[in-house]
């Protein structure tokens, strides 16, 4: 996206400061968002990119105190908004301020429709049952890209659309009253690469129709080059530059800024050829609904992978991805198929042999459970370990694996980093001793810093215990960087690799 010229300021923040009693998380002495701009906010996990959003919502938790000044020069509604009482903020968050969360699937309600969760939000600003809301709605899902199933998606459920489906329901509704700002907190991450592009593709154009100011928190640097303005750096809380996008990232980027750029995976070595078959899968079919409202989730999927081996699995949501992980491990049975680890038919129910690393590990992991906890508890119930005390030496020699310190053993998930969650969910993988390990998205919603640590440990663990992997992952770098074999998904049918994964 070309830069426009933008003189007039929208945002001006000033001495922001956020503790956590003593502890200082964020401080940005100064920050200017031009009306109309599209504004990217990047930085590794833990550089207080969401925090600076949230406290322009409104939304940060009770126990942390916030200083400064957030100032609107040109707004009529709000003067400051580090000085907004709480009992207000319903008035301004949708109507003057629109959110789009990471993860819709978490952010919209799983017992209304989407329909009725936009209705909605159109009555708590306007009169409800005003005969203009549904065509404004209409309108709405039709700019972000969904006119042509609007009838569907307002009748559906949020788990009954795919995930850029959700996430452009979120930004319709996050549009509905044409805010003067909307603000974006990793909007794209969980979308498949094909999607990613066009959802912020619909976004930024549809905000620009509006004449919206956005702020874009994102780590996917290749979007941001490519549809934001200017850009804000931020470092553990820190300042560190900003600038046009051009400045930033390619003219004059900081050290910093091109330790991120040089995260990005690389190819990594030659394909490792098919040896002795250790997992095959042959013809395995699925089958979701009824006879005249049925869906083939998956066709004739055939693969053979040897020890050691990666499978990259790419396609857009709604492929196939989902339902082949869930195959795997026991989750969902096939309709027909064969699938065979060592010679030996998998189990119909878990455990199968399989274990899967998630997308989302807070989601995943039990938060009142420490790292050593949450590995003890497999251990037991999978019996390993003489007795209580073999078992925590087992424990600590897998998080030890998975690069964990003493200092982390016995802390819990709202005690670590994204990063640290990921690994702490791949020693819980590993502690079943599998043979195989299903990826689903496992480093998609991670900076490029942390993003490739991750990547450099699955390798080594590969490397010393010849797991094979079965990535699902919709970043082709890192497809590229890991993979063996490739399998290009479409409506659950297996397709020619598209050429620009060659």
């Amino acid at each position: 996206m070309s830069n426009s010229s933008h003189t007039t300021a929208a945002l001006k923040i000033e001495n922001l400061k956020i503790h956590a009693g003593s502890k200082l998380l964020l401080e940005l002495d100064h920050f200017t968002c031009f009306k109309g701009s599209i504004h990217a906010v990047i930085g590794e996990s833990g550089s207080g990119k969401s925090l600076l959003l949230k406290s322009l919502m409104g939304l940060l938790k009770s126990n942390l105190s916030v200083s400064g000044k957030a100032i609107l020069p040109e707004s009529s509604w709000c003067r400051d908004l580090l000085d907004v009482k709480s009992t207000s903020w319903n008035a301004f968050r949708g109507k003057y301020l629109g959110m789009v969360f990471q993860e819709p699937m978490s952010a919209l309600n799983p017992q209304m429709t989407c329909g009725e969760q936009l209705q909605e939000s159109w009555d708590i600003h306007c009169s409800p049952n005003n005969k203009g809301s549904k065509s404004e709605i209409y309108n709405k899902l039709d700019a972000i890209g969904l006119g042509s199933i609007a009838d569907r998606v307002y009748r559906s459920y949020p788990h009954e659309l795919s995930g850029g489906q959700r996430q452009r329901v979120m930004i319709a509704m996050a549009t509905l009253h044409n805010p003067e700002f909307i603000l974006a907190d990793e909007p794209t991450t969980a979308l498949d690469y094909f999607s990613r592009k066009q959802v912020i593709r619909d976004f930024t154009h549809l905000a620009k129709s509006l004449g919206s100011t956005v702020i874009w928190v994102s780590h996917e640097l290749d979007l941001v080059n490519e549809f934001a303005e200017y850009i804000t750096v931020l470092r553990k809380g820190k300042f560190v530059q900003y600038g046009s996008t051009q400045q930033v990232l390619n003219q004059k980027p900081e050290p910093y800024v091109k330790e991120l750029l040089d995260a990005v995976p690389q190819t990594k070595h030659e394909k490792r050829p098919l040896s002795q078959v250790k997992i095959s899968i042959q013809e395995l079919n699925k089958i979701y609904g009824q006879k005249g409202n049925s869906i083939h989730a998956l066709q004739d999927f055939s693969v053979e992978l040897s020890a050691g081996q990666t499978l990259a699995v790419i396609g857009t949501s709604g492929s196939g991805k989902s339902t082949l992980a869930k195959l795997l491990v026991g989750l969902e049975r096939p309709e027909s198929g064969k699938i065979t680890i060592n010679g030996k038919d998998i189990p119909q129910k878990t455990p199968t042999g399989v274990q899967m690393v998630f997308q989302d590990p807070y989601s995943s992991l039990n938060r009142r459970h420490t790292s050593m906890e949450s590995i003890l508890e497999i251990l037991k119930l999978t019996g390993q370990g003489d007795n209580e005390l073999h078992r925590r030496e087992l424990a600590e020699r897998l998080l030890y694996d998975v690069g964990f310190d003493e200092s982390l053993i016995h802390k819990k998930p709202d005690q670590m980093s994204g990063g640290q969650r990921q690994r702490l969910c791949i020693a819980k993988a590993l502690s079943t001793r599998p043979e195989i390990l299903i990826l689903d998205e496992a480093v998609a919603a991670l900076d490029p810093l942390i993003q490739k640590q991750i990547l450099d440990l699955l390798v080594d663990l590969q490397k010393q215990k010849g797991l094979i992997y079965i990535f699902i992952t919709h970043n082709l770098d890192v497809a590229k960087y890991m993979a063996d074999v490739w399998c290009y998904l479409e409506n659950g049918k297996t397709m020619p690799v598209p050429s620009l994964l060659d």
